[in-house]
C-alpha cells in the first residue's frame, strides 16, 4: 500500500485516484472514507492523538530531555558521548541535530492526527455531548503541540486541515502571533465542552481544568498577566485539585491521575510496547542499575539551589544505593523511579505518568502573574507560593520559612527558583529561562566556559531536513 509524506506533516493522507492508508485489515480495508463512521471510530481517532504524546521524541524522552540539557539544570553525561545531546549542553546547535529533527516530526504527526479528528468527526452520527468532548480533546492536544513548537522554534507552519494535495503542505512559517492566536482559540473552544473530571478508564484525558491551566500558561508566556492570573484562579476555584502531602506521590504508579495531576501523559508498565513507558534518563548506567541509561547529571548549580531541609532534594536526587554499601557516587536524578514498583533491573523505563502540568505549577503561575500585574506580590501571591513551600517542608516546620516582605524583583526570582526546585526533570526549566529572559546569564553561571548561549539561542534551529523538503521554509537567524 502506498503512503504519502511531505516531511512529518502527513500521516493519513489520501490522494485522489490513489490507494488509501490506514495499513491494517479489519474485515474490509479501512480508508479515510469508510473509517470515520461511528462513535467507536471517533474514540479510536482521538486515542491515536493521545498515543502520539508518548512518542520517544516527545514525552517519552527527547522533548523534555533536551530542555534539561539546554538549561542550567543538567549536563549531558560525557560518557554517553552523544554529539546531538552535547550540542544543547555546549550551545553549538546545528540544523541537522537529531533531537530537533525528530521532535518536529513527532509534533506534526500529533497535529496531523488531531486535524483528522477535528475535520472528520463532526459528520458522524453520535451522542452530541460526547462528540463535542472528543473535538475539545483534539483541540486541546493540537494547542499543546503548537505551544511546544512555537516556544522551541518561533514561527512554524500552521497546518489546520488534512490535505489531499501534497503541495499544500509546502507552506511557509506562520508568524508566532498568528500561531498563538490559534492556540488560544483552540483552548477557548475546548474549555466549555471538556468535563471537569473523568472516571474509570477515561482518567487521564484532557479536562476543563487542563485546558484552563494550559491557557493560563500561554498567557503567562505572552506576558498577559491579568488573563494568566484569572485562568489560574479559575483552575484553583474548581476545587478539584490539590497538593499531595508527600511530594513523591506525584511520581508513583499507585497515585497516577490523582488530585495534583492537571494533565499527564499516560504510561503503563504492564504494556511493553512503543509509546507506553517513559525513559528514566537520570539513573546511572552502572552495575547496580543494569537498565539505567545515564544520559544526564544535575549541575552543581541545580543541586545548590535547594534550601537546607527541602524534602524535594532527597525526593529528586540520590547519591547512594544499598548495592554499594556505604560508598557514595555523584548525585543522579531518580525522581521518576518508583522504587516500590521497579527493581533496579527494570529502571530504564517507567510506567509512571509524565506530568505535563501539576497543580503546584498552577499555583506558581498564579503567584507570578499577580506579582507582575501588580508590580509587587499580593497576599494571594504569597499564599500560593507558600503553599508549595509548606509541602516541601515535609512536616518539618523549621525549614523553608514562608516568603514575606519581598520586593517585586525579589519575589519574581523567588517564584522562578521555587518552580525550578519543584519541577526538576519535568521539561520546564529551559522554557522558563527563555520566557523570563534569563537564559544567557543563568546557563553561563551554571556551566561556565563550556556553554555560551546567545540571544539567537532563544529558539532552536529549524531542522535542515524540513528545509530540504519544503523550499518555503527559512532558517532562524544565525543558525
Amino acid at each position: 500500500m502506498k503512503k504519502y509524506f511531505i516531511s512529518s506533516m502527513i500521516i493519513l493522507t489520501a490522494l485522489s485516484g490513489c490507494e488509501k492508508s490506514l495499513e491494517f485489515e479489519v474485515k474490509d480495508r479501512l480508508t479515510l472514507e469508510n473509517f470515520f463512521q461511528t462513535e467507536a471510530d471517533a474514540l479510536a481517532s482521538i486515542n491515536a492523538v493521545y498515543d502520539a504524546l508518548g512518542d520517544v521524541d516527545l514525552y517519552n524522552s527527547s522533548f523534555w530531555l533536551i530542555q534539561d540539557i539546554a538549561s542550567d539544570d543538567c549536563d549531558a553525561l560525557s560518557t554517553w558521548n552523544d554529539p546531538n545531546a552535547q550540542q544543547f549542553d555546549r550551545y553549538t546547535l546545528q540544523a541537522n541535530n537529531n533531537y530537533t529533527t525528530h521532535i518536529w516530526r513527532a509534533s506534526y504527526q500529533l497535529i496531523s492526527r488531531a486535524n483528522l479528528s477535528i475535520d472528520r468527526i463532526p459528520p458522524i452520527e453520535m451522542d452530541a455531548t460526547l462528540k463535542n468532548r472528543v473535538l475539545g480533546e483534539a483541540k486541546f492536544l493540537r494547542a499543546l503541540s503548537y505551544f511546544n513548537l512555537v516556544r522551541l522554534f518561533g514561527d512554524v507552519p500552521l497546518v489546520l486541515h488534512p490535505e489531499s494535495d501534497i503541495d499544500k503542505y509546502r507552506v511557509p512559517r506562520t508568524g508566532m502571533e498568528v500561531v498563538y492566536d490559534q492556540i488560544i482559540s483552540d483552548l477557548e473552544e475546548a474549555i466549555p465542552v471538556l468535563p471537569p473530571t473523568y472516571s474509570g478508564p477515561n482518567k487521564g484525558r484532557a479536562t476543563r481544568g487542563a485546558a484552563m491551566g494550559l491557557l493560563a500558561k500561554v498567557h503567562l508566556t505572552r506576558q498577559e498577566w491579568s488573563q494568566a492570573a484569572a485562568l489560574a484562579f479559575q483552575v484553583m476555584d474548581l476545587r478539584i485539585y490539590g497538593l499531595w502531602d508527600d511530594f513523591t506521590d506525584n511520581f508513583k504508579e499507585v497515585t497516577k491521575n490523582g488530585k495534583e495531576s492537571v494533565f499527564a501523559v499516560q504510561f503503563y508498565s504492564e504494556v511493553q510496547t512503543e509509546n507506553t513507558r517513559i525513559v528514566i534518563s537520570g539513573l546511572p548506567s552502572i552495575y547496580a542499575f543494569p537498565a539505567g541509561v545515564g544520559i544526564i547529571l544535575p549541575t552543581d548549580d541545580l543541586l545548590g539551589s535547594f534550601e537546607s531541609g527541602d524534602y524535594r532534594y532527597e525526593a529528586t536526587f540520590f547519591e547512594e544505593y544499598f548495592y554499594f554499601g556505604n560508598n557514595k557516587f555523584e548525585p543522579h536524578i531518580w525522581k521518576h523511579w518508583d522504587q516500590v514498583a521497579y527493581p533496579p533491573a527494570k529502571t530504564g523505563q517507567s510506567g509512571a505518568n509524565f506530568p505535563v502540568m501539576r497543580y503546584s505549577e498552577v499555583l506558581l503561575i498564579y503567584a507570578e502573574a499577580l506579582n507582575e500585574e501588580n508590580q509587587g506580590p499580593t497576599q494571594e501571591a504569597y499564599d500560593a507560593v507558600n503553599s508549595v513551600r509548606r509541602r516541601a517542608r515535609n512536616g518539618v516546620d523549621t525549614v523553608l520559612p514562608d516568603l514575606a516582605g519581598l520586593s517585586y524583583q525579589e519575589f519574581q526570582l523567588a517564584v522562578l527558583k521555587e518552580k525550578r526546585c519543584e519541577t526538576v526533570n519535568e521539561g520546564q526549566r529551559w522554557f522558563d529561562l527563555v520566557r523570563t529572559g534569563n537564559l544567557e546569564e543563568f546557563v553561563k553561571r551554571a556551566k561556565g566556559q563550556k556553554a555560551n548561549p546567545q540571544p539567537f539561542n532563544y529558539v532552536f534551529p529549524i531542522p535542515q531536513r524540513e528545509i530540504d523538503l519544503n523550499d518555503q521554509l527559512v532558517q532562524n537567524d544565525q543558525y
